[in-house]
C-alpha cells in the first residue's frame, strides 16, 4: 500500500509472505489492583505507588508474549505463505459474516482461529508508558519496551506519550546504537561497559527503525525532523519545558525592574 500525494494506491504481491502479529493494546487505564509482599512486610493499596501499580501489567504481559512469540518464531522461522495467508482471511471473513455470533464471540472465535497460525512478531501499543513514574523509572520502562522489540527483527513497537523524557531517552538509545558500531576493537569492553551503563545494549535502537510524529495543538500531524539520525530538539514537548524558563526569566526582569 502507498499513499503518495493524497493519492492511496494499492498492489497484491502474490510472492510476500506475511508474519502474523500478536497484537496487544495497552490503555492507559490499566493500574493494577494489588498488594505489595516482603518478607516481613504487606502494603496496602491505599499506600502502594501507583507508579508501581501501573507498570506492573505493562511490564510483565509484555515480557510474556515477546517471549511466546519468540518461541513460535524459533520453531518455524517461515512466516505465512500465500496459501496460509488466503486460508487466513478466509477464516477471518467467514468470522465476521457471520450474523449469529456477537461481537464478543467473534473476537474469541478469531483468537482461536490465529492460534492455529504461528506468530512471529509481536506488535505492541502502548499509551504512556510514563504514566505515574518518575523520570529514571521511565527511562527503565523504555529500555525494558525497546529489548523486548530488539528480541524478534518483525517485532514493532508503538508509544504514545506527553513526556519529554521518553524523546530524550529513545534519543540516548539510538546515539547509543551509533556509537557501539563505532567503537575499536582494543577499547571494546571499556567503552560497552560505559555504554551499557547509559542504555543497556540490548536497548539500542537504529535510527532508521524509529519514527517519531507529532500531534499539534491544530489538530495537524507531522513527523518530526532528525539530527544525523537523531530526533529533533525542536519538538512541542522540549518547547515547553523551554517556555518555563523563559517565564521564569520574565519574572526575574519584573523583580529587576522593582528593585
Amino acid at each position: 500500500m502507498k499513499y503518495v500525494n493524497g493519492n492511496l494506491s494499492i498492489e497484491k504481491n502474490r510472492e510476500a509472505t506475511y508474519s502474523l502479529p500478536q497484537i496487544m493494546y495497552v490503555p492507559a487505564e490499566r493500574n493494577f489492583i494489588i498488594n505489595i509482599k516482603g518478607n516481613d512486610y504487606k502494603v496496602r493499596l491505599t499506600e502502594a505507588s501507583s507508579g508501581f501499580q501501573s507498570v506492573v501489567p505493562l511490564y510483565l504481559v509484555s515480557w510474556y508474549l515477546t517471549n511466546l512469540v519468540k518461541l513460535h518464531a524459533e520453531s518455524n522461522n517461515e512466516p505465512m505463505s500465500s496459501d496460509e495467508l488466503d486460508r487466513f482471511k478466509k477464516g477471518v471473513s467467514g468470522i465476521w459474516s457471520n450474523e449469529s455470533l456477537t461481537d464478543d464471540q467473534k473476537r474469541a472465535a478469531l483468537s482461536v482461529l490465529s492460534s492455529k497460525f504461528n506468530k512471529t512478531a509481536f506488535l505492541n501499543i502502548v499509551e504512556e508508558p510514563e504514566q505515574n513514574l518518575f523520570p529514571s523509572s521511565q527511562r527503565q520502562v523504555l529500555n525494558s519496551l525497546l529489548e523486548f522489540n530488539n528480541l524478534n527483527p518483525m517485532n514493532c513497537l508503538i508509544v504514545t506519550t506527553h513526556s519529554p523524557y521518553m524523546i530524550n531517552y529513545l534519543t540516548l538509545a539510538i546515539k547509543s546504537e551509533q556509537l557501539s558500531n563505532k567503537i575499536n576493537k582494543p577499547h571494546t569492553t571499556k567503552i560497552t561497559n560505559i555504554l551499557e551503563d547509559v542504555v543497556p545494549l540490548g536497548s539500542h535502537l537504529r535510527a532508521d527503525n524509529c519514527i517519531i510524529y507529532e500531534l499539534h495543538n491544530n489538530g495537524s500531524i507531522s513527523r518530526l525532523d532528525t539530527y544525523q539520525g537523531l530526533p529533533s530538539d525542536e519538538n512541542e514537548l522540549n518547547q515547553k519545558m523551554a517556555e518555563t524558563n523563559e517565564l521564569f526569566a520574565s519574572l526575574l526582569e519584573i523583580e529587576d525592574q522593582r528593585q
